[in-house]
């Protein structure tokens, strides 16, 4: 059907796949183990930006490379939770 959006299943819990959510995660963690906190939301933005520009490239390459892992992992647990 033209001008149709085709909807796939998906499971409702399925698990979030996208590997941003881990360097999220990532970034966080070296926000809460600065010294300094923040002391405005522009501050705040600052400290993000530092720290998403300091991410090592091997952490992004770590994260690509475990997208087979998570996708099998998917597969295997039929849609449901997994470690990722």
């Amino acid at each position: 059907m033209e001008g149709r959006l085709q909807v796939m299943d998906w499971p409702s819990q399925s698990p979030d796949l996208n590997p941003i959510e881990n360097l999220w995660g990532y970034i966080k963690k070296k926000l809460r183990k600065r010294t300094n906190k923040p002391s405005s939301l522009n501050q705040l933005f600052d400290f993000i930006l530092e720290e998403w520009n300091a991410v090592p490239s091997q952490i992004l390459v770590n994260l690509i490379e475990s997208m087979p892992r998570r996708i099998e992992a998917v597969i295997k647990n039929k849609g449901g939770s997994t470690k990722f």
